[in-house]
Parts: structure tokens; C-alpha cells; sequence
């Protein structure tokens, strides 16, 4: 799965951040984190996307994926929640 700066994005301005807050708190350059967000950059290093995660709280994990928004944002907490569904049918055949 590849890194989604689309995603970054999201997270970070449904926490109501701004680029250089993370950037100041992380010690990473903002035109360089502007890269990440714009996907100029697709593979920002494990070590930069970490501390990023970190820094707002959330799963690394929570910027890979294929679409623009496959996390919710928990309001209250600020955690990303995915949203899986799986149907489960039993069938009594009668024997």
C-alpha cells in the first residue's frame, strides 16, 4: 500500500493544525512536508511519516491507503477509526 498525502492532509486539518505546528514540534522542514501533503514526495521516509503519526496521535498506518478519506476521525478522541463491514450467514438447513 502506498503513502497518501491526501490523507495526511485530512487528519491534519480535521485536528486543526496548521503545516509549520507539526513541522516546528517534529524539527522537519515545512516545504518539505508540503511535499508529503501534495504527493510530490511518495515515499517520505518510515522515520519523517512516524513522527508525523506521533506527533498527531494517530496510527501510522493511517496514511496509506488508496483513497482520499478511508478513516473517520473520531471527534472526540482524534483517533482515526476505519470502518469495516462483514455479514456473517448462518444457515440452518433442517438436518
Amino acid at each position: 500500500m502506498n503513502f497518501n498525502g491526501k490523507l495526511l492532509k485530512k487528519i491534519r486539518e480535521q485536528k486543526g493544525l496548521i503545516q509549520t505546528e507539526i513541522c516546528d514540534a517534529i524539527n522537519l522542514h515545512q516545504s518539505l512536508y508540503s511535499k508529503y501533503e501534495r504527493g510530490v514526495i511518495k515515499e517520505p521516509p518510515a522515520t519523517a511519516i512516524k513522527d508525523i503519526a506521533d506527533y498527531l496521535g494517530v496510527p501510522y498506518e493511517s496514511f496509506f491507503g488508496e483513497f482520499d478519506e478511508p478513516v473517520l476521525i473520531n471527534q472526540t478522541s482524534g483517533i482515526p477509526e476505519r470502518i469495516d463491514v462483514h455479514v456473517h450467514v448462518k444457515i440452518d438447513w433442517g438436518f
